[in-house]
């Protein structure tokens, strides 16, 4: 025992050290810099000797393994994802994925934002619709709509559930709110059968659409689907606007709960609709909403091309995969190789905070309104031309602003900080350089 103790005394208690840490340590204490430590690592690669790590961690969520690695040549980590990998592996998929627009996409950013002006009138810069809300989900309209607002738009309206409505008014003066259905007749009439039932569903329904339709002509853009719920009176009635929406010739945002409305077999034809006059719908999906549109249009969760979603969709609908780089796959442009596909390459910030989402989806739809605007039927130019173009711009700015946010903010940031950035992201963005 005396022995042991003295031993003790004489050496530290040994601590097992994994040999790479035990090596970067001695980096730092040599001072070796980061550039001139890379060629000194072995590489676990043979593939790309450029790669430094390679830490796997396991997703509880997907239940698959993604890594994270470092180049040498850019010292920022990149996620990838199954899907993303097979382009990193590719030089040709990685060439391609630079289209004719993202080589000039940063100069043309102020083209795609109509110019303020002494003879501006109320409505002249956007009138924004959203269609969403009900009794439970409230933030979400909100942000969709606050967001438009907050990007340049003039107007934001907002058509919800009743129950929803006096929530969303009590957050802010500036949207025009209208309770067009009642969630509890709603889930009423689902539960029951009968003759008269039917012709009472069909009566609520018939109601809830033409609340909305009357006002297309007074919005430039609907958004639809935060905060909408899946009530199947909902859904009915909300296919039936997006289906009026497109003979309207009304650009459509899709998002949330309205990608799952497309997503199932009595509604998967809206996609497959040619819309008229080059009118748009924009789908807005995360990683999960993206793999219930795969499985749903190719029958698989397996995606063998990311590029095959965009392609089974009729002329007129762009999908924006939304997720460490937002991808814009576009099917105007089914002739043109280079224009099919942009990625915006725009670094967010780190907090995944809830209503960012909709603060894209409510962008966006300011975006499609600008390009409405800017480019009318008289215009030389087509809407279509420039739409991949102004989508990708406004990933750019959601993206810049969330992480603007989060280097204010950083574990505390939330959706209303993104919101009180988004306007000077875009200002600083899209502002054409005084010439001296």
């Amino acid at each position: 025992m005396y022995r042991s103790r003295r031993v003790s005394r004489l050496f530290p208690v040994v601590v097992r050290i994994h040999p790479s840490t035990l090596y970067y340590s001695l980096l730092l204490l040599l001072g070796t810099t980061y550039k001139e430590s890379s060629s000194l690592i072995p590489s676990h690669n043979n593939n790309n000797n450029n790669i430094l790590s390679n830490t796997k961690r396991y997703n509880h969520h997907h239940r698959s393994f993604h890594s994270t690695s470092i180049s040498s040549d850019n010292p920022r980590s990149t996620f990838r994802t199954r899907s993303s990998k097979r382009t990193m592996n590719n030089p040709q998929s990685q060439n391609d994925a630079y289209s004719k627009w993202e080589e000039m996409a940063e100069s043309l950013l102020p083209s795609l934002v109509p110019p303020l002006s002494n003879t501006s009138h109320k409505g002249s810069s956007g009138r924004i619709g959203v269609l969403g809300g009900s009794e439970r989900y409230t933030g979400a309209p909100y942000y969709a709509a606050m967001s438009s607002l907050k990007v340049g738009s003039d107007l934001a309206f907002v058509f919800c559930a009743e129950e929803a409505s006096v929530a969303i008014k009590c957050y802010s003066p500036e949207l025009m709110v209208a309770g067009v259905y009642s969630a509890r007749e709603f889930e009423r009439v689902s539960s029951l059968d009968g003759e008269v039932v039917v012709e009472e569903r069909n009566r609520l329904v018939d109601k809830m659409v033409s609340e909305v339709t009357s006002l297309f002509d007074r919005m430039h853009v609907l958004v639809i689907g935060p905060g909408l719920g899946r009530c199947p009176l909902v859904m009915a009635a909300t296919a039936r606007i997006i289906s009026q929406a497109q003979d309207a010739d009304l650009p459509l945002v899709l998002d949330a709960d309205a990608l799952y409305l497309v997503s199932q077999p009595p509604y998967q034809h809206l996609l497959s609709k040619t819309c008229r006059k080059g009118s748009s719908v924009v789908l807005t999906p995360n990683e999960a909403e993206h793999r219930r549109l795969v499985q749903a249009f190719h029958g698989t969760e397996e995606e063998e091309d990311e590029e095959d979603l965009g392609s089974v969709f009729s002329d007129g609908v762009i999908v924006v995969r939304k997720g460490y780089h937002d991808t814009i796959l576009s099917s105007y442009s089914k002739d043109d190789a280079s224009g099919k596909r942009m990625v915006c390459r725009e670094e967010g910030g780190m907090k995944r905070s809830g209503g960012i989402g909709d603060i894209l989806s409510g962008t966006i739809g300011t975006f499609v309104a600008w390009n409405r605007i800017l480019h009318h039927p008289n215009c030389s130019r087509k809407r279509s031309d420039y739409l991949p173009l102004a989508i990708w711009g406004a990933c750019c700015v959601t993206k810049r602003a969330t992480r603007t946010a989060f280097h204010k903010k950083r574990r505390g940031m939330t959706a209303p900080d993104v919101l009180d950035e988004i306007g000077a992201v875009v200002d600083s963005m899209t502002t054409r350089p005084q010439q001296s």
